[in-house]
């Protein structure tokens, strides 16, 4: 069923709309620009706009339509055209994407006056407040804290760079991707930041927007400045730590204007606490001034003392010096990818599984059977062989060096920590970042470290010393979520936030330009390069392909387009590649991992298998198990993995599985220490590192 958008149209919703280009009851058009078709009414009660759900083909999109009782007022639609403008200049994961000519006026049948329309990105998850309700209305916990509000600054960050601010932050325009990225919306409200605003503040010709208990009082006088925006925030963050609006009477004394919520928020420390009320500062000058200071106070927040670790466990360890190890030489014929070190022992590879032709034009169609885990499934346990103490937050990456000789670890608490698993001490802690460090990637030789985080910057380290070698300030915009070596050693690749992948040359040098700059279909959670060198494969909103076989040319392309492949839809958190470069697999937050094999032809390959638990969970990460034993280890956001046999192709489509217990928390990251038959696994909390010893092998 189609909908008219016409304000006078006598029956909008006509059964005969649905087949038809003009609406039955008054010969208005039903495809807005050509394209769009407008399905139903989300919502009246939204300001100045009517939300309406469209559709683009297959595709949903949002359509807000000014009311027509504001058609005359010109400040209205100049705010509401407004939003379009601003939306149009900003690329993040945390904002909506807006269309091409987003905004556009539809001519209804018979009239002069135009229906005001912005087409968008259609967010799929609430809006806080919706959040809240739905959860029970439970205040959130410090860790949730500390994550949406390092993505609600760093929203805020790529705003005011752009010279904006948003003055309406509040619950109801804050949306949840099923991602976990929160994702800041109705820009209508947004004010450029020029000299002519500056000098016009407290004039009457300046619209003020006022939501009550989230705007600050300089904005309420019509004077908003980009810390207004802060102390917004502030407020927001009150609300989901205490499940209590700003304005409650319990938290707040209209008579006195004192602000009391700390003792509903007993699961907040006082670092985090004391950053909250510096936002909520009644002056704007007494909150922080700049997105990077809140970032910067993020980063101590972390730093803090952890609550729930025993002392003895807050400080490090003391660095003993280096042990002299036999170090070996990089095996020649040893997997190029080797991101949590499973090497020799765990050579990735399944044997027998791919058809002899190249995948390098994945195909974006095929069926493929989804497999649950089946009843029949064996149940094994591992045992716990230890713990390594000294992180003092999450834990973000595990890196295995020279065969589990070293583990490599970085966190929130803006280290990387070396560690010996064998007489589990800490080695050495490497202090440079400023904030979370998340990804870290060794080079194919073995002699080098890269890291990077939320800091926006390359790091490179010589191994096994730890010793600063180079470093590329402001690589990326917005925080880097990902990083990957080419087997051949000549580039890295990064990735952020927002979609943003850069090819570096190998070594890194202190100023160096990307050599190429690809943009991908939103966010990128992970990178993996095939093992012939020749492909780029791009995962987190979209499982995308890039052909680098002229990357090594003096003069590469100044841009390449994708092949995107069609999977479950859902957000892709890791990659994994066969041994023999013929399958790759791909997990996601909805529980899935996909498998894809080559087939003969122009399609170049097609989807092979979809494996799913028959728990509601997500993946974290995966590995291809050891050589012959055509395996895939799954880790999730229980405290349970799953190991698929993934078996002959012809002979079993839906293989057996193994579920293994016997793990405290979630597993995020995890390694095999190939000598020993050890797990290593970071996640949940308190910040550990656990190793366990493998059902089956002595202890």
């Amino acid at each position: 069923m189609s909908l008219c958008i016409n304000p006078r149209c006598p029956q909008p919703n006509h059964a005969d709309n649905g087949t038809q280009a003009h609406c039955a009851a008054c010969g208005s058009s039903l495809l807005l620009q050509g394209r769009y078709r407008v399905m139903r009414l989300i919502s009246q009660q939204t300001g100045f706009g009517q939300i309406y759900e469209a559709y683009d083909q297959n595709i949903p999109k949002i359509l807000k339509v000014l009311k027509p009782s504001y058609n005359h007022n010109q400040k209205v639609v100049d705010l509401f055209r407004r939003e379009g403008e601003v939306l149009s200049r900003l690329n993040h994961p945390g904002v909506p994407r807006i269309e091409p000519r987003g905004y556009f006026h539809y001519f209804p049948q018979d009239s002069s006056e135009p229906c005001h329309c912005l087409i968008m990105e259609k967010i799929d998850g609430p809006d806080l407040k919706q959040w809240m309700v739905q959860q029970g209305n439970h205040p959130i916990s410090e860790k949730q804290a500390i994550l949406w509000l390092t993505q609600l600054t760093d929203v805020l960050h790529l705003i005011h760079r752009q010279n904006y601010f948003h003055r309406d932050i509040k619950p109801d325009n804050i949306m949840l991707r099923p991602s976990g990225q929160l994702v800041l919306v109705d820009f209508g409200a947004a004010r450029e930041m020029t000299q002519t605003y500056l000098a016009q503040l407290g004039d009457s010709g300046i619209t003020t927007v006022s939501s009550a208990g989230y705007t600050p009082p300089e904005q309420e006088q019509g004077q908003a400045v980009p810390q207004s925006d802060f102390y917004a925030m502030g407020r927001t963050l009150i609300y989901l730590v205490t499940a209590r609006a700003p304005n409650d009477p319990a938290i707040y004394d209209s008579r006195t204007n004192q602000f009391n919520w700390r003792p509903y928020a007993p699961q907040i420390s006082a670092a985090l606490a004391d950053l909250i009320d510096q936002l909520t500062a009644t002056a704007a000058a007494h909150r922080p001034q700049t997105t990077q200071a809140i970032l910067e106070a993020l980063a101590q927040v972390r730093l803090a003392p952890d609550p729930v670790m025993p002392t003895q466990s807050a400080a490090p360890i003391p660095p003993p010096a280096l042990p002299d190890w036999p170090v070996t030489s990089p095996n020649p014929t040893a997997p190029k990818r080797c991101r949590l070190g499973i090497s020799i022992w765990v050579v990735v590879g399944l044997a027998g599984l791919a058809l002899p032709l190249g995948w390098y034009g994945l195909s974006r169609r095929g069926t493929a059977p989804v497999c649950s885990l089946p009843s029949t499934a064996r149940s094994l346990a591992v045992t716990p062989a230890g713990v390594l103490l000294g992180h003092r937050g999450e834990i973000k990456d595990l890196k295995l060096w020279h065969q589990g000789q070293l583990l490599i670890t970085a966190s929130d608490d803006q280290t990387i920590r070396f560690w010996d698993p064998t007489r589990k001490k800490q080695i050495r802690s490497l202090t440079q970042h400023t904030n979370v460090v998340k990804a870290l990637a060794l080079t194919t030789d073995q002699n080098s470290l890269i890291s990077a985080g939320d800091d926006r910057t390359l790091r490179l380290w010589s191994l096994p010393e730890g010793e600063a070698i180079g470093v590329i300030s402001n690589a990326h915009e917005v925080p880097i979520n990902a990083l990957e070596v080419r087997g051949d050693n000549k580039f890295l690749a990064s990735a952020d936030g927002d979609g943003t992948i850069k090819l570096w040359s190998l070594p890194l040098s202190s100023g160096q330009s990307p050599r190429l700059t690809l943009k991908a279909d939103g966010t990128v959670n992970d990178l993996l390069f095939s093992r012939d060198d020749r492909l780029l494969v791009s995962a987190g909103k979209a499982l995308q392909l890039w052909d680098l076989s002229t990357a090594d040319q003096p003069a590469p392309p100044a841009t390449l387009a994708p092949v995107t492949l069609e999977g479950s839809g859902a957000l892709i958190n890791y990659l994994a590649i066969s041994h023999d470069d013929r399958t790759l697999v791909a997990g996601s937050v909805d529980g899935t991992v996909t498998l894809w094999d080559r087939v003969a032809g122009p399609q170049g390959a097609t989807l092979r298998a979809t494996l799913k638990t028959n728990q509601k969970t997500i993946v974290n990460s995966l590995e291809l198990g050891p050589r012959g034993e055509d395996q895939v280890w799954i880790a999730q956001n229980v405290p349970t993995m799953v190991r698929w046999h993934l078996g002959d192709r012809q002979s079993q489509i839906c293989p057996g599985a193994d579920q293994i217990s016997g793990f405290t928390t979630d597993v995020w990251r995890f390694a095999l220490l190939p000598n020993s038959r050890q797990l290593v696994t970071i996640g949940g909390s308190p910040s550990q590192i656990r190793l366990w010893q493998m059902p089956g092998s002595d202890p």
